[in-house]
């Protein structure tokens, strides 16, 4: 009788926010990453052995480490993709600001480590490294000026982007950081060539690069030796030289999982030259797969950015996807001998805590940008939830 006086309830079936979620991002570049984190902790426990023995630590004492940086990188992968647009921008705006003060303090309170650079702060139990965390916060500064001041003032957003950059690079001669300023600076212009800039800048910022090289030579002996060295016959006892044996002795299969000797010679096996303990190890077939999974990230997030009618969105995740790629590239380069060796880490798979939770924050960011989210979800350049 109520159903005839009052009509049928009807039941709206709440929305599965998990759910919602899990379709609106990539979930290949999500699972690429946490393969690419196991792989690292896999890694780790091979080439981190050395390590511990000569600072007398537990032989899988890294290791440990490594889990606990590997488990709050994919944290901060999870919990930056369900963030807003909004959240994102401030985020890396106070992030780029931090960022940017901890290298104004670095030449102060810093140390090398007895590697010539003063790149990293040190305290009791980690090592943070500040130029790690600017370029995931720097691209997503800049896309912001950029896509914000498109519609009005184009000149003005390029002109403060510019003077960022400049900033930016200063701060990294400084310490100096060769690598680290020619993944920004290369990230800075795939942006900028997406938006389209003058043949007259072109020229221009051409100058400004050979500027930078020139200062980079000349005021830092141990770039104007790596670059010599470059162009030099390759020493059998160099690190190079020690890579290229790894990766001949490996063959495609490798010699098995802890039989490597090459990593108690190699200084940076742990980080700077993982892939060679891996090819050693574990053969070309683990290179392959580790090439294949960050080419499935590249082809997946270029994809989404292709249909990308957002600028802030297009451009933020350009620069981002940019950033992970030139750094595999430049790492997997050094380790071939095609490029001159920067102390670039494998993004997922060296070891290092600043390398491992920034690698996070970028891949977070870079599902967040890429996410399938109705028009009326993106705000503004200033507004927004």
């Amino acid at each position: 009788m109520t159903e005839i006086i009052h009509g049928r309830r009807v039941f709206v079936a709440e929305e599965n926010l998990l759910l919602k979620w899990w379709k609106s991002i990539d979930q290949w570049t999500l699972i690429s990453s946490l393969i690419l984190i196991l792989l690292g902790l896999l890694l780790s426990m091979a080439a981190s052995v050395p390590l511990a023995e000569s600072h007398e630590k537990a032989p899988f004492y890294y290791v440990y480490r490594h889990l606990i940086y590997g488990v709050l990188s994919f944290v901060l992968v999870l919990f930056l993709s369900v963030k807003s647009i909004a959240f994102v921008r401030r985020f890396s705006v106070v992030g780029f600001l931090v960022a940017m003060l901890a290298l104004v303090l670095l030449p102060f309170y810093g140390t090398d480590f007895g590697k010539g650079a003063i790149r990293w702060f040190s305290f009791d139990l980690v090592t943070i490294q500040p130029s790690e965390f600017l370029k995931p916060f720097f691209i997503v500064f800049i896309a912001w000026i950029i896509s914000g001041n498109q519609k009005y003032s184009p000149k003005v957003g390029f002109t403060i982007s510019f003077i960022i950059l400049v900033l930016c690079v200063f701060s990294l001669i400084i310490q100096p950081d060769l690598g680290q300023t020619v993944l920004i600076v290369s990230s800075w212009t795939v942006i900028h060539f997406v938006m389209g800039i003058s043949i007259l800048f072109s020229i221009f910022f051409v100058f400004f690069l050979f500027f930078i090289g020139v200062i980079f030579f000349y005021n830092s002996e141990y770039v104007a030796n790596r670059l010599i060295n470059f162009f030099k016959a390759m020493e059998p006892t160099s690190q190079i030289g020690f890579v290229e044996k790894a990766i001949q002795s490996g063959g495609f299969l490798g010699v098995g999982a802890g039989n490597g000797k090459i990593k108690w010679s190699l200084a940076d096996a742990h980080t700077d030259f993982i892939i060679a303990v891996a090819i050693e190890e574990f053969g070309l077939i683990l290179f392959l797969l580790i090439l294949s999974i960050y080419i499935v990230i590249l082809f997946r997030s270029v994809g989404r950015l292709i249909h990308q009618e957002d600028p802030f969105l297009l451009l933020s995740g350009i620069g981002l996807l940019c950033l992970l790629q030139f750094q595999a590239v430049i790492n997997l380069g050094v380790a071939a001998r095609l490029l001159p060796t920067k102390g670039m880490t494998l993004p997922f798979i060296s070891y290092g805590g600043s390398s491992m939770i920034a690698t996070g924050i970028l891949v977070g960011l870079l599902i967040n940008v890429t996410k399938k989210r109705a028009n009326n979800d993106v705000d503004r350049f200033l507004g927004g939830k």
